[in-house]
């Protein structure tokens, strides 16, 4: 058996549901009684550590379906959707997407989006460090090139749209207990999710300030940016958003050249 061969096969015995592989444990030099035993220990350890890591970035998915369904779901998620890549903090990008068409939990359609939401939180939480515009610097820019300013946004900043509440979900489930009766589900949202100090925050965005995070996201020059913005809600505010923004260190610097 060719080496590729053998790690392909063994992955596969190591993320499946029954565990074993009688050509596997054939290679081994154990014992025949014992061989069985000795790849269970490897994939029980391997499994444990990939469920570790989907509970740590979906705390919130884990609570809202139950310890023992979240298992159940996960596993099904480590068995289809093994790891492609060495990095185990972003394995579990495609769980959102698992899990919109997982049918087991069809009766929650907005569970997805909350784990959206959970996945654009651990991306800002591992996002690479950057330089961030502060009120300082923004202040010392000369007044006639503040309209072609094209103000960047900081790499841990990351923005959600969603038909659900899913920041109103997120936020009443940090303790425990089932609060969803609490929450108008009817209600769409957007969501932005930064990272300030080591610490991931997150607030609900109005449509006036996804728009503007949106167009500094594209490059647009500010002036053209806050037009957009005031076009899609009229009570949108410019100094209120970027003073807020500012001071959250969730936005980055000028593009080169914009000055």
């Amino acid at each position: 058996m060719r080496l590729a061969e053998l790690q392909t096969q063994m992955q596969r015995m190591l993320l499946s549901a029954s565990g074993s592989d009688p050509a596997l444990s054939g290679l081994l030099a154990d014992p025949p009684e014992q061989r069985g035993r000795r790849l269970a220990v490897y994939r029980n350890n391997v499994r444990h550590a990939l469920l570790s890591v989907l509970e740590a970035a979906f705390p919130v998915v884990r609570q809202l379906i139950g310890t023992e369904c979240f298992t159940a779901t996960t596993l099904t998620f480590i068995a289809e959707r093994p790891p492609q890549q060495p990095i185990l903090y972003a394995y579990g990008h495609d769980f959102t997407d698992f899990l919109a068409n997982f049918r087991p939990l069809a009766e929650l359609p907005w569970l997805a989006d909350v784990a959206r939401l959970e996945w654009a939180r651990n991306e800002a939480l591992f996002a690479a460090e950057g330089e961030s515009l502060t009120p300082d610097r923004l202040a010392a820019i000369p007044a006639d090139q503040l309209a072609s300013l094209r103000i960047s946004v900081h790499p841990a900043t990351q923005w959600l749209e969603s038909a659900w509440p899913i920041h109103a979900i997120w936020t009443a489930h940090q303790s425990e207990g089932d609060l969803l009766e609490t929450i108008d589900l009817q209600q769409a949202e957007r969501v932005m999710i930064w990272r300030r100090d080591g610490v991931v925050h997150q607030r609900e965005l109005t449509i006036g300030e996804l728009t503007l995070l949106k167009a500094f996201a594209t490059q647009r020059p500010l002036a053209e940016a806050a037009e957009a913005a005031l076009q899609r809600d009229p009570t949108f505010d410019l100094s209120r958003a970027l003073a807020c923004w500012l001071n959250e260190r969730a936005l980055g610097p000028p593009i080169m050249g914009a000055l």
